[in-house]
This record gives structure tokens, C-alpha cells and sequence, in this order.
């Protein structure tokens, strides 16, 4: 079902399934945008991270680094903790960057992976192709 798709949002609980679609959108050749939320309880409060992960045919090799194939379970995510507000700005850091994949807007450093540390306010953006 993959092949011959120009472009795909991966937005999946599942490691192992996430692991099975990037390694075929990888071998298609299929530019994509994969999400990620991390959080963990510390002295009752919650940290981790939202990333956002792009892969396109001219730049696949940082994918191993940034998206794991393993599953986990000491993350917070899993126990179905209600964090829509971490969820839709996952989303909404996704569609900002394929509107800049889509040339809506101008990307000067054309980043690969950004990540978004809850507690620390910081924005990180690497795995530049420029």
C-alpha cells in the first residue's frame, strides 16, 4: 500500500509497526514525516519531549538515530495519560514542516528532526540538509 505514495504522516503507538512502515517508505523512495511523544513522571509532574522526524529520498541516514524500533514501557504515554495539548502541538509541528516540505514556507536549514523538551521550553532543530 505504500508504494507509489508521494508522501506520509506516520502518527503510530507501535514501535515495531513504525519501525515496518519507515523501513518500506525507505525502500519506496516515499518522503515522509514521522511524530513521536516521550513523558515520564518526575516529582509529580511530567517531562519528555514531542519530536518530529522527516525523511526524504535525499536524506534517510539519520533515521536510525532518531527513531526507535525498540518498545518501552517506563513511558507515561502509555498508560493512556490525557495530554491532548502535547499531542496537537505534535501535530501541529508536523504540518508546519510539510507545508515547508510543500514550499508554503520558506526553509532556509531544511531540518530533518526537531524536538520540543516540555520542561526546559527548548526547540531543537538538526539533521540539516543544507
Amino acid at each position: 500500500m505504500l508504494n507509489g505514495l508521494s508522501f506520509v504522516f506516520v502518527c503510530i503507538d507501535s514501535n515495531s509497526a513504525r519501525s515496518l512502515i519507515i523501513s518500506n517508505l525507505k525502500k519506496f523512495g516515499v518522503t515522509f514525516i514521522d511524530v513521536g511523544l516521550g513523558v515520564n513522571v518526575v516529582d509529580e509532574k511530567l517531562i519528555g519531549q514531542i519530536r518530529v522526524t522527516v525523511g526524504t529520498p535525499e536524506k534517510f541516514d539519520h533515521i536510525p538515530n532518531r527513531i526507535g524500533s525498540a518498545s518501552t514501557d517506563d513511558d507515561e504515554y502509555a498508560t493512556n495519560i490525557q495530554i491532548a495539548d502535547l499531542n496537537a502541538l505534535n501535530a501541529l509541528m508536523a504540518v508546519v514542516k510539510w507545508k515547508k516540505l510543500c514550499g508554503f514556507y520558506q526553509d532556509l536549514n531544511e531540518e530533518h528532526n526537531s524536538t520540543f523538551t516540555i520542561n526546559t521550553g527548548q526547540l531543537i532543530h538538526e539533521d540539516h540538509t543544507t
